[in-house]
């Protein structure tokens, strides 16, 4: 006998509903796998009316995706009503219910020529087998809490510490969920009280599901208050925010501030980097934003210790001039600016998963566009870095600032360009400065000057005090402690290689083989610094000049080497696929013990929240980290976080399992 239930058409189907001309295929095929003769005869019209009058295909265009929306809601309004009929025990064993699917989102196509090579991975779906796929949403009951408690306020009480790994309101006990409600009527009142973190991301869940808020830009305007309130105290709230904002802004097609962008301190390369520099791509010039150019660069200008010593202001007011300018010149010199110059010439596919992480109704769900890879270009990505390399080195002459970044090879032409406007546009500034810091004319009293100076040096000398350091000198070694793990991390041929630059004031010729010293020693300052420690020019290794006082420093107090059993990799890289072995260099030691963890362990969570609370941090944030590493470098992520425990993806466990050392 023939089956009478409801069925969903699938992706493909949806996508189908949204192309114009065909789109008519999407209502007859919905209406043929449900038996539904309303739909078969509306496709056919449709298709007939489409080519017979073909001024009418817009109108009916949008008319078939009105009819598929209408078809699906009420499709699956029956299938929900079928779940709660009674059920036989082995029917029910059986039975798949699929999660809901949410709306807002779409496919979408840049122009430009497609990719032949290049092409991105394709992620495993989250669907495991039947036996094992949960009747309702695991999170299900959050999401209509959210609608309980929507205008629950809150009287004052006292903070009740707490944290938990995917907050909702069932992770909180009854005085954490008092604390909650009125905390969210503080800030509901523009009152950005302090709180913990995990308060805050139930909040943000809220407004990411729709609670909290009457229109989409009211909501994202309560999105970016409360980041920008609590983003200086909980740095973790960057990695998130830029992206959930940027995904809101998208999802309810926020044109204007899709455009302008939320500033994103932790842009990297990835589809949605390249999405975002995709629309600046018309412009003459080009106005990326700081952190688009800093996802452009090998070099991280945030870690620069010229950016964090009181110059950020000046590093992201500059920076992005010093690229528009850059562009302009190529425009009329060549006609072509820096993106078409230096730039991929085709459109790839790409996608990315839209709410990562995130708990609410449309987490995780996969977005397909066609644009070109501009984040993870070579050519590209190599002149941006010695564009704003020069830049920095010519902002730092200006301010007066010790020490070069090494081993900057830039058209003479440019260079020459951006030491003019620059000197122009900042040169006065900093004389203008300078100025307004002039003492007012005082009238000097000499015989009470002359008193307090006898009685200092008698009291000076009585005490006999001496500054091992000057404040100059401490103010230089301001990251001891990130080049000492990298030294710690280095095998000791490497270690041998900064010997003999100690020995030579940090400047020393090539060797043969050196090559790939120098190339482990980067490695790691890319993860302690976020920048590479040595340079190379006219065949001679260069100790970068900013780091050359923390250098000075081990040699002099030399720290201990830990034994070699102590160094020892918790995954045995020869038993793993030749590219997981960049990967897992690039892991810091918490995040390799997090995956230890979640890939020796059924029940992670203990380890996870101890190895979190160690380094300062949370579980959640540790394994996304992991899944960003892996996506940078094995085009795939490799936690599923969707599960209430984390677990290693099927295709990727046996592999990680057998290299265990």
């Amino acid at each position: 006998m023939k089956s009478t239930a409801p069925k969903l058409p699938g992706k493909f189907c949806r996508v189908l509903s949204f192309v114009p001309w065909i789109n008519w295929l999407s209502v007859l095929y919905i209406g043929i796998v449900n038996t539904n003769a309303l739909h078969i005869i509306c496709g056919i019209v449709y298709a007939v009316v489409t080519f017979a009058i073909p001024s009418t295909a817009p109108f009916l265009w949008i008319v078939g995706i009105v009819h598929y929306i209408f078809a699906y809601r009420s499709i699956k309004k029956r299938m929900n009503l079928a779940e709660t009929l009674p059920v036989k025990p082995q029917e029910k064993a059986n039975t798949h219910f699929p999660s809901p699917t949410p709306t807002g989102f779409s496919d979408m196509v840049l122009p430009g020529e497609p990719e032949k090579k290049q092409a991105v991975p394709a992620r495993p779906q989250y669907s495991a087998p039947t036996v094992r796929v949960p009747i309702h949403d695991p999170h299900e009951k959050f999401f209509a809490d959210m609608k309980r408690f929507a205008q629950k306020d809150g009287k004052a009480v006292p903070l009740v510490p707490f944290m938990s790994y995917w907050p909702t309101y069932d992770s909180m006990n009854k005085s954490q969920q008092a604390w909650y409600f009125y905390w969210r009527s503080q800030v509901r009142q523009g009152n950005y009280i302090d709180t913990d973190l995990s308060y805050i991301f139930v909040l943000i869940y809220e407004l990411l599901s729709g609670t909290g808020w009457e229109t989409p830009r009211e909501g994202y305007e309560k999105l970016t208050r409360v980041w920008n309130a609590y983003r200086e105290r909980f740095p973790a709230l960057d990695r998130y925010l830029a992206d959930w904002t940027f995904d809101f802004a998208q999802q309810y097609e926020l044109k204007d501030i899709l455009l302008s962008g939320q500033e994103n301190p932790h842009a990297s390369p990835s589809a949605k980097t390249d999405l975002m520099i995709a629309q600046h791509a018309s412009e003459v010039p080009l106005k990326l934003s700081f952190s688009l150019i800093d996802a452009l660069c090998d070099y991280s200008l945030v870690s620069s210790k010229f950016y964090k010593d009181g110059n950020q202001e000046v590093m992201r007011e500059a920076i992005p001039r010093v690229v528009a300018l850059a562009d302009a010149a190529l425009q009329k010199k060549t006609g072509k600016g820096i993106l078409d110059t230096y730039g991929p010439t085709r459109v790839k596919k790409q996608e990315y998963y839209a709410f990562a992480s995130a708990v609410c109704p449309q987490a995780n769900q996969k977005m397909t566009f066609t644009v070109k890879g501009y984040s993870a270009n070579p050519k590209l990505r190599a002149y941006i870095n010695e564009l704003v390399r020069y830049g920095e080195n010519s902002l730092r002459s200006l301010c007066g600032c010790r020490g070069r970044l090494r081993g900057i090879t830039l058209d003479p032409e440019i260079s020459k360009l951006i030491d003019s406007f620059l000197t122009k546009e900042y040169g006065n500034r900093q004389k203008t400065d300078s100025s307004e810091e002039k003492p007012t004319k005082v009238v000097l009293n000499f015989e009470s000057i002359n008193t307090l100076r006898e009685e200092s040096d008698a009291v000076r000398e009585a005490l006999s005090v001496e500054e091992p350091e000057s404040k100059a000198e401490k103010a230089l070694l301001t990251d001891v402690k990130e080049v000492t793990s990298i030294y710690l991390a280095l095998s000791p041929e490497s270690r041998g290689l900064l010997d003999r630059l100690q020995q030579s004031a940090w400047e020393a010729p090539s060797h043969p083989g050196d090559e790939a010293l120098i190339q482990e020693i980067n490695r790691q300052a890319e993860r302690y610094l976020g920048r590479a420690l040595l340079a190379v020019e006219n065949h001679d290794i260069i100790a970068e000049d900013d780091y050359r006082d923390e250098l000075a420093y081990i040699y002099e107090n030399p720290p201990a080497i830990p034994a070699e059993e102590a160094r020892t990799k918790r995954f045995d890289a020869s038993l793993l696929p030749e590219e997981f072995r960049d990967f897992m260099e690039a892991l810091s030691p918490e995040q390799e013990k997090a995956l230890l963890a979640v890939t020796a362990s059924a029940d992670s969570q203990p380890e996870l929240e101890k190895i979190a609370e160690e380094a300062l941090t949370m579980p959640q944030i540790l394994l996304d980290d992991i899944n960003a590493a892996a996506m940078q470098y094995l085009g795939d992520i490799l936690i599923d976080t969707a599960e209430e425990a984390p677990q290693v993806l099927d295709e990727y466990a046996p592999a990680l399992k057998k290299s265990i050392a």
